[in-house]
């Protein structure tokens, strides 16, 4: 509009110039952007009809990993003398091959593709549609269109692999699992020895027990297994989160929360998941492959926030979780959050930390000086207090520096520390 606007005026004073001047050489050229603008209405693009199919593949990949987007593009309108496709892409997604624009001459009915590849950090990435821009030949007039597209890209967190994680809950439901349920019943584990029931095997007799009582005989019991009701909390409360040039301390809570989802709900547990941050994100507990799903969303749309309500973890809402469940914090943690978890604790909910080392995690990105050393000897002084004063009421905690691996330093943890020197709380 605005070229069309500027050719109009330039033609009307040429016109008048012309006339006012007599000039024949100045009426010529205002003849020929006459018939310039004349060729543009005439041969300008038409309404705009185009059908466009997108193509994700994979839709669901890990951080970093390549996506491959292809639109094929359908003209069902007119002859397009120039077209120019832009997809409307997030900003976040990061083109590694290809281009997301495409300018070309489209016929009727003609077919285009366009093709590229991108990737991305964890998240979910909802593509809208495509910018269309139709030019005549003489680029005088110009029609532009949104075409929808839709398609969504799921950048799921990446999951280390854990080979079992032990939790001692108090309460434990019907069916069978892995959970140790305080229960004597089959099993594999000793529990302790009773009096001979008839029907009994007789590999389960205990003779040393028989032997010291003439008339009757012993048997041993085991301790029934069964799942658990597991309460997934993660802290994405900001002021808890370090960023530094080498990342975010809450891409690393993410890790550890999608690994032990998956482990836990492989071993048949009902699991669920809360966020706890700029508000509250609530994954109702539940089995299976569909629940995996569930949580495993939470985690990749899940982002750090503020909020006065939920500053501190005072504000847990702990009804949500079953009684004597076990519960598993992923956080950082503060001065302030050692009461709360105290009292959950002393309400008979089993509570288990996995916090990951924020000292360690900002000191790599400092430079090596004195006060580096010195501030960074009494915050981890600060810390083992703190971290003896949560064992000191029977809560497992477990300190992770990120710099290994979660796997590996979960795997080294279960192995440190033996059975019989567990807490309350649980093992880890």
């Amino acid at each position: 509009m605005i070229r069309t606007l500027i050719l109009s005026i330039l033609i009307y004073t040429l016109i008048l110039a012309g006339l006012a001047t007599f000039t024949n050489g100045v009426i010529a050229i205002s003849i020929l952007l006459i018939l310039y603008l004349a060729s543009g209405i005439v041969f300008g693009p038409g309404k705009i009809v185009l059908e466009i199919e997108r193509e994700i593949n994979p839709e669901r990949v890990s951080p970093d990993a390549p996506v491959e987007i292809i639109l094929t593009i359908t003209n069902l309108g007119s002859h397009i003398d120039e077209a120019l496709f832009v997809d409307n892409l997030p900003p976040n997604l990061e083109v590694v091959q290809g281009t997301t624009s495409l300018m070309t001459e489209f016929g009727e009915n003609q077919i285009k593709e366009l093709r590229y590849t991108v990737k991305g950090k964890r998240g979910i990435y909802h593509i809208n549609g495509v910018n269309v821009t139709a030019n005549d030949a003489f680029a005088i007039f110009r029609r532009k269109e949104f075409i929808p597209a839709q398609g969504s890209i799921f950048i799921m967190p990446y999951v280390p692999k854990i080979r079992h994680v032990d939790i001692r809950p108090r309460q434990t439901r019907v069916y069978s699992g892995n959970v140790p349920a305080r229960v004597g019943g089959p099993g594999v584990e000793f529990f302790g020895v009773r009096e001979y029931h008839w029907g009994d095997a007789l590999h389960r007799i205990n003779w040393k027990a028989t032997a010291r009582h003439n008339h009757s005989l012993y048997s041993n019991e085991y301790e029934q297994e069964r799942v658990a009701d597991v309460g997934l909390i993660l802290d994405a409360r900001k002021c808890c989160d370090v960023r530094t040039p080498n990342g975010t301390l809450f891409e690393h809570l993410i890790t550890s929360t999608a690994a032990l989802t998956d482990t836990l709900i492989k071993a048949g547990n009902r699991v669920g998941l809360l966020v706890y941050g700029g508000f509250l994100d609530w994954t109702f507990p539940g089995y299976g492959k569909v629940q995996r799903e569930r949580i495993f969303q939470a985690l990749t749309r899940a982002q750090t926030g503020d909020s006065l309500v939920f500053e501190k973890l005072e504000n847990l809402p702990t009804k949500v979780f079953p009684t004597h469940s076990q519960l598993i914090l992923f956080s950082p943690l503060l001065d302030d959050d050692i009461p709360i978890l105290v009292r959950l604790r002393a309400r008979g909910y089993q509570v288990m930390i996995i916090s990951p080392d924020p000292i360690q995690f900002q000191c790599d990105s400092l430079q090596d000086s004195y006060a580096r050393e010195l501030g960074t000897r009494l915050a981890r002084i600060e810390r083992k207090l703190l971290f003896n004063k949560l064992r000191h009421a029977g809560i497992v905690v477990m300190n992770w520096d990120v710099r290994t691996p979660f796997d590996q330093a979960m795997n080294m943890a279960l192995r440190r520390i033996p059975m019989w020197s567990q807490p309350p709380g649980g093992r880890l």
